[in-house]
């Protein structure tokens, strides 16, 4: 369990090394507020995960049961078939947005995480009926 801790604060001590390593000599206040949000929303993420397994662990569970990895097979194939309309959308949108490969390509691969995302809060909300 203390190695789990030390990997999660060795891996956000990377990421703000990494952050401020990256930041352009001029550096914005919306350039600045972005990237903070995106790395306080990585760090969030990975504190809620981390603390989901360390009470899992202290009341005795299985790091991976017959539900979770259900809840986890179904979630990834609804978001593959809803991903696959979302690239779609954006090949289709995309000679009308103006927008370049790089920002495309960013959008659609933030859009495929929130989707999986999203269907994983659906299938753990409904757990319980997924038969």
């Amino acid at each position: 369990m203390k190695k789990l801790i030390i990997v999660f604060i060795l891996v956000v001590i990377i990421l703000v090394g990494i952050w401020i390593f990256l930041t352009p000599e001029t550096i914005t206040n919306y350039n600045f507020l972005e990237s903070a949000f995106v790395l306080v929303l990585i760090v969030v993420i990975g504190s809620w995960g981390l603390f989901r397994r360390i009470k899992s662990k202290r009341n005795g569970e299985p790091a991976e049961d017959e539900l979770s990895k259900l809840i986890l097979q179904k979630s990834s194939s609804l978001s593959y078939y809803i991903s696959l309309y979302l690239w779609l959308l954006l090949s289709y949108f995309s000679n009308r947005l103006n927008l370049e490969t790089e920002q495309l390509i960013g959008y659609g691969i933030i859009g495929m995480a929130f989707i999986f995302v999203g269907s994983w809060a659906y299938y753990y909300a409904r757990r319980m009926k997924l038969n």
